[in-house]
């Protein structure tokens, strides 16, 4: 029944060449024995090296090319492989399998095997690995082929004509990895005196398959952090480049350095053994592996770079000497170890959630309940275990998010260095900022109390109170063109032409219980936009509902001084007026207090209406019983000088999370939709995003875990692209980056990130339509890769419908599902089976033991 079968002999082991070409009749030649076995024997050894495959002139023995010299002692490799190809309701599938049988060739007593990389560091992220339309399955079998100085099929006649590109495994290896950042993909190449030149032609690295195919790897990036998104050190002279080129020079300084992912213990401190023979890459560099991803160098030419000049290189004899395997700049091991690798740069920052606990006037039953306020104990340390002081600590942000069956953030923010205490372990109660309380108008004379409607304040470095006056003389006004409910984070007013962005407005000035002020962050129409919990610079929201044709009154605060202008108690919230305020002006104060747990859940990440309660945000509803979580990090920032140059790198700690009782809730449920974040770090082996200031899946969760969270909205940067209805949600987000490339409509698929440069242009567009998710095979279709082997939680969407509503509301198929399902036949028929109210009919069909069962439809075959 086997459809395909091969068979090849090459050798020696340590540098692999044709001995026996391969060849398709293994069936016919093969022999049943009594046991169920089968015999084969090969043709007689030949004498000689054979030429490597789809030999030309553009390689010889300079590359390691041994054709027509005498066979060496030593060990040899046959490879055996075959294929079973079958239909599945009318699609094909194929099986494949290969094995591999080391034996001695002449004298000489021990077996030499290969082992330079092993199986089990391609399939961390492969998972089974596949080449050659599924053919191919063994990586050793790879290195039989793919020999020095082998070739793909340079033959136009078939579609073909790639003279000089070689398949040599040193070189496809290294190259399809980095093939977005390799110099000449970048455009970089070298001028006659060894010089970088930044305005070569870009070459995109295409490689002819075995049937002519030509295959583009051009916009591959190697998964692993932090040197996917922090780049390496700066070369001399990088500030003298224009910023045209030093963009290409961040490129190339992201690309591959991650060598142990390959060669090394693909699991770190897991149950897998790093390749016996991996060490090798540091003692035998070579124009060809170093070349593949350093290939701005033309090795008949000098190379400068650094201030040091590299002459000519005709062979590999001299490499050693400059390049040894470590303790120096330019050694293969130190030259490339990324900073936030290296301990002796990067101490490490750690942090352990020690204690979550009720604070304040609480009723000490276990659990939290709204109006309660929580404590946290936590410790930073370094990865030797001593703790970091606080002036060496950049950051402490704290979220709290929960119910786990439907999160929703309650709280991010970042904790003031001075809220801190020392020594060891630093104890809070959580901090909340209140920004623009309205406490009262000021009478005629001085002396008058006013008082925040929450203490104690906080009131130190880094959350100061402030307080305002507004003035009294007449501003741009308009009112209301529709009704506005708490906690929205815009209004549509009736003319929106007199305003403008950081205008402070009061709505419904002197209706008592209703009137706030509000900070303008962007005006878009007729609407005004205030801010979500991620800018907590602007108030996020409102706080009282406000009727159609409510008034709407621009007004001057002006800040005044504590000490001179008013006293402060901060533990009562009390302030006293020093000097009068003026008859009749409004007293408007922002202040830090503790945390409490709230009545009902506020606005999402980057709230707007786009979403509504469909996809889970609960919003102004009742907060509900259940698990919630608290996730603490923190991080610094290290300045690495190398060359006179300057390279910040942001060291964050994984986030130290613990789970606690809300309200009536007995027993905790943890979050169980991915098994681990070890799943992430098969690929990512360190998960870091944000421009590094976050790092690990539960930083991940507990921001994007929460229903309702979108990407960067325009009121926070308004000359980023409109992408209404774009959720960065988890069950949305993280599908659609794996899908990538495979996606209906990749180019469509943007989200806007945060990004470094100030209002209005702080984002960076993202986009994965090149991406394609490394499992073999199926790809996205791998689902147990993210979420665990093993793992049945998110093969039926959970109910995600707040108590109080009345029927379905929340459409729990069609966020996970149209995030990767996304052509516009898939949406129509998601829609076809969705009712006015958000019943969905999909588990008919694709529920657990259904004909269409989310796990049937997703097995890769």
């Amino acid at each position: 029944e086997m459809a395909f079968s091969s068979v090849l002999v090459s050798g020696t082991t340590s540098r692999y060449q044709r001995v026996i070409a391969e060849s398709n009749d293994v069936v016919s030649r093969s022999s049943k024995n009594p046991d169920g076995s089968y015999s084969l024997t090969l043709a007689p050894l030949p004498a000689s090296y054979l030429p490597p495959l789809n030999d030309s002139l553009a390689f010889g023995p300079e590359n390691g090319e041994l054709t027509g010299q005498p066979l060496r002692t030593g060990t040899y490799t046959v490879g055996l492989g075959f294929a079973w190809m079958y239909t599945v309701g009318g699609t094909p599938h194929t099986d494949a399998g290969e094995d591999t049988f080391d034996f001695l060739l002449g004298g000489g007593a021990v077996h030499a095997a290969r082992a330079v990389v092993a199986q089990e560091n391609c399939d961390l992220c492969h998972v089974d690995l596949q080449a050659h339309d599924g053919l191919r399955r063994n990586v050793t079998m790879c290195l039989l082929c793919h020999t020095a100085g082998s070739e793909d099929l340079n033959d136009p006649a078939v579609g073909g004509g790639t003279p000089g590109v070689t398949v040599d495994s040193r070189v496809l290896f290294h190259r399809i990895h980095n093939g977005a950042h390799l110099p000449s993909v970048v455009g970089i190449g070298v001028g006659p005196s060894g010089q970088l030149d930044y305005s070569v032609a870009s070459t995109p690295y295409r490689v002819a398959d075995a049937q002519g195919n030509l295959r583009d790897f051009s916009n591959v990036g190697y998964p692993v952090f932090p040197n996917r998104a922090h780049a390496m050190p700066k070369d001399l002279n990088h500030g003298l480049l224009q910023p045209s080129e030093r963009a290409q020079e961040e490129r190339v300084r992201t690309g591959v350095i991650a060598c142990f992912t390959c060669h090394g213990d693909p699991d770190g401190a897991g149950p897998l053994p790093a390749p016996e023979h991996g060490h090798l890459i540091l003692s035998q560099p070579s124009r060809e592996a170093c070349g593949a991803c350093h290939d701005d160098i033309d090795w008949t030419r000098p190379y400068q770079v650094n201030g040091e000049v590299m002459p000519p290189q005709a062979t590999n004899s001299d490499c050693l000497s400059c390049h040894p395997d470590t303790g120096s700049p330019k050694a293969v091991e130190d030259a490339h170890l990324h900073p936030l690798r290296d301990p002796a740069l990067n101490s490490g920052v750690n942090t352990f959630l020690l204690s979550v606990t009720e604070s304040g006037a609480h009723n000490n039953d276990g659990t939290v309940d709204s109006g309660e306020q929580l404590a946290i104990s936590f410790e930073v340390r370094d990865d030797a275990g001593l703790s970091v002081p606080k002036s060496r600590i950049d950051e402490v942000r704290v979220t709290v998010s929960g119910p786990t069956s439907n999160s929703q953030l309650l709280l991010d923010i970042v904790v003031p260095e001075a809220a801190l205490t020392n020594p060891q372990p630093f104890t809070i109660d959580l901090p909340e900022l209140v920004a623009l309380e309205y406490l009262g108008d000021s009478a005629a004379g001085s002396g008058e109390f006013f008082a925040t409607a929450r203490a104690p304040h906080l009131d130190v470095s880094g959350a100061e109170t402030t307080v305002f006056v507004r003035t009294v003389a007449p501003g741009a006004s308009t009112t209301l063109l529709s009704g506005a409910l708490a906690p929205q984070n815009f209004v549509d007013v009736a003319d929106a032409t007199s305003f403008d962005r950081g205008d402070h407005i009061v709505l419904d000035e002197g209706l008592a219980g209703f009137e706030e002020y509000l900070l303008i962050q962007f005006i878009e129409g007729d609407r005004l936009w205030f801010s979500s919990p991620f800018t907590p610079a602007f108030a996020p929201g409102l706080r009282a509902d406000h009727a159609l044709g409510a008034s709407v009154q621009a007004g001057v605060l002006e800040l005044k001084t504590a000490g001179l202008d008013y006293s402060l108690d901060p533990l009562t919230g009390v302030l006293v007026e020093l000097v009068e305020f003026g008859s009749g002006s409004a007293v408007v104060a922002s202040y830090t207090t503790p945390f409490v747990l709230p009545l009902t859940f506020g606005a999402a990440l980057n709230d707007s209406p786009d979403l509504d309660e469909r996809v889970g945000k609960w919003t102004g509803k009742p907060i509900v019983d259940g698990t919630y979580t608290v996730a603490v990090s923190a991080h610094r920032q290290i300045d690495v000088v190398r060359l006179f140059e300057s390279n910040l790198y942001e060291v964050t700690s994984r986030p130290a999370t613990a789970d606690f009782l809300v309200g009536v809730a007995a027993a905790l449920e943890p979050y169980d939709l991915i098994q681990s974040g070890a799943a992430c770090n098969d690929c990512h082996q360190d998960l870091t995003f944000h421009d590094g200031v976050y790092r690990g899946f539960k930083t991940c969760l507990a921001c994007h875990g929460t229903s309702g969270t979108e990407d960067r909205p325009r009121y926070v940067a308004a000359s980023a692209p409109d992408t209404p209805g774009r959720s960065a949600n988890f069950r949305s987000l993280l599908h659609g980056i794996h899908m990538g490339k495979l996606l209906d409509d990749p180019a469509s698929f943007q989200v806007v990130g945060a990004g470094p440069a100030p209002y209005p242009d702080n984002f960076q567009v993202r986009t994965w339509k090149h991406l394609l998710f490394p499992p073999q095979p199926g790809a996205a279709s791998r689902c147990a890769k993210c979420h665990g082997a093993g793992n049945a939680a998110w093969l039926t969407p959970a109910d995600r419908n707040h108590p109080s509503a009345q029927g379905a509301s929340v459409t729990e198929w069609q966020i996970v599902c149209a995030a990767c399902h996304d052509s516009q036949a898939a949406i129509a028929h998601i829609d076809s089976n969705t009712g006015l109210s958000g019943a969905e009919a999909c588990a008919v069909c694709h529920g657990p033991t259904k004909p269409y069962a989310v796990d049937v439809m997703h097995i890769a075959r």
